[in-house]
């Protein structure tokens, strides 16, 4: 008995010598073609001075290009104009100029505010729609409301 303990110890000796020891990982491995292209689109949409300020940021490794649309509806107090902005952008961005600055003006209004965001990215191989709403205020020429982020895909 003496015997196999002490084989039993200096085998475990020896295999964590060679690093030989396995631990369980629960990580899943997800395994994406080389030759496929995957967007990675960050929309970053702020209230600001007259309307809108909208943030394109290329997160992926891919050149991202393609026709963003996008719609802006607020329903207000008192809106005297821009409760529904509606533009759309092309984009082309390079993997290493990453981000895109656009305006959506002019909006005049007052009060609290719900506002839906939609619209959607279009590229050359797929169609990435999204909608989202939010909360917000409108003073006068100035709209404060909810940073939101929207990410493609």
């Amino acid at each position: 008995m003496k015997k196999l303990l002490s084989g039993i110890i200096i085998c475990i000796l020896i295999v964590s010598a060679f690093r030989v020891t396995a631990v369980y990982n629960n990580n899943q491995i997800k395994n994406i073609p080389l030759n496929m292209q995957e967007y990675k689109l960050e929309i970053i949409i702020e209230g600001g001075f007259l309307g809108y300020t909208i943030s394109v940021i290329n997160t992926g490794t891919t050149r991202a290009s393609g026709n963003l649309s996008i719609e802006i509806l607020m329903d207000a107090m008192f809106v005297l104009f821009g409760a529904n902005l509606t533009e759309e952008f092309q984009i082309e961005l390079d993997p290493l100029s990453k981000i895109e600055k656009l305006k959506l003006r002019p909006l005049i209004g007052f009060g609290s505010a719900s506002i839906s965001i939609s619209g959607v990215f279009l590229s050359e191989e797929n169609k990435y729609p999204f909608e989202i709403n939010t909360n917000g205020f409108a003073f006068i020429i100035l709209v404060i409301c909810d940073e939101t982020t929207i990410l493609i895909p």
